[in-house]
């Protein structure tokens, strides 16, 4: 089940800056240098980092630059939001880092009296693609609602703290992934940019998401040489972080309850569909501090060799950048 935004009841809800924008539609920020730029080696690096809505993104742009990536698979994104000065953040980023940027919208975000000024509205937020490298395609893929974010303040088999937020918050839409098919030298790599649910659906919603990246990310081409699925996946189930998380439907079939889920996807989930992340489940990149620190952030690879890895610092987001520099040539 897919929602829109064509009722004339979320329509309503809209400003006149949302009710220009459309979900389906990808949106083109900035442009690559003249000439275009190519990539004939097959060393290839992917940055992956939530990036809280992007308040500074000056101060985004220039850690990004410090790590020189090829592909950058951004989440959180915002447009148009007063939280983030109502700013278009990808535009910003692809003008001060010379890239180009692809745009999802996730979620319009409705303005509300009951916002907080940290989560203010009236624009939008979704996940992005930046890249130094011309793409052949591009596309969005619709993963599967395990939370109704346009009318679930009114289920009450959701907890208390997920209808609060719910209310405190609200927005119009659903999550997504945004892909690029790349050729480098003989190989075809696509990279997918994605956010996974954390407000319910628990282990089982999120993997649902997962898998059904990966499905539209081989089905759209047929194998291709190099898959990356990389981005938030909120993979926050923990002893400790269950006593702050709203979400209590976190067990997942066959997963001991004492387990981590960062430990489930990397030791049993993941591998059943070819893919690997290169880092430990205790490099952290989330933290609430003094209570939990969690593996939330992925660069899952399937059918290329990392070479290299790294974890750069929070600086402006609550999430830590993870990088890794990947081998296509290598199967």
């Amino acid at each position: 089940m897919h929602m829109t935004v064509n009722s004339a009841d979320h329509q309503s809800r809209l400003n006149d800056f949302q009710r220009l924008l459309a979900q389906e539609t990808l949106y083109f920020k900035g442009r690559l240098p003249v000439p275009k730029q190519t990539k004939s080696s097959a060393k290839i690096r992917i940055l992956s980092w939530n990036i809280a809505g992007g308040r500074r993104p000056e101060l985004i742009a220039e850690q990004i630059s410090g790590f020189s990536p090829d592909v950058v698979c951004l989440q959180e994104v915002d447009w148009g939001n007063a939280q983030t000065e109502r700013q278009d953040v990808l535009e910003v980023l692809t003008n001060r880092l010379e890239m180009l940027g692809l745009f999802a919208i996730e979620f319009f975000e409705v303005a509300s009296p009951l916002r907080s000024r940290r989560r203010a509205g009236g624009g939008v937020s979704g996940n992005a693609l930046l890249t130094r490298l011309q793409p052949t395609a591009q596309f969005r893929v619709d993963l599967p609602v395990v939370v109704d974010w346009q009318g679930g303040d009114d289920d009450f088999a959701l907890s208390w703290r997920v209808r609060r937020r719910m209310r405190l918050e609200p927005r119009i839409g659903h999550r997504c992934g945004i892909a690029a098919d790349f050729i480098i030298g003989p190989h075809k790599l696509v990279v997918c940019s994605v956010h996974f649910e954390d407000k319910h659906g628990g282990v089982s919603g999120r993997w649902s998401q997962f898998r059904h990246a990966v499905k539209a990310v081989q089905d759209r081409n047929r194998e291709p040489d190099v898959a990356v699925v990389a981005g938030d996946f909120n993979t926050i189930d923990s002893r400790l972080s269950r006593l702050v998380t709203g979400d209590r439907s976190s067990h997942s079939p066959g997963k001991p309850v004492h387990l981590a889920e960062a430990a489930w996807w990397k030791q049993t989930l993941m591998p059943t569909l070819g893919f690997r992340d290169p880092f430990s489940t205790s490099a952290w990149t989330f933290r609430v501090p003094l209570l939990f620190r969690e593996k939330l952030d992925w660069i899952a690879v399937k059918g290329a060799t990392v070479i290299d890895r790294g974890i750069g610092p929070r600086g402006s987001s609550d999430h830590r950048p993870i990088w890794t520099d990947l081998l296509l040539d290598a199967q």
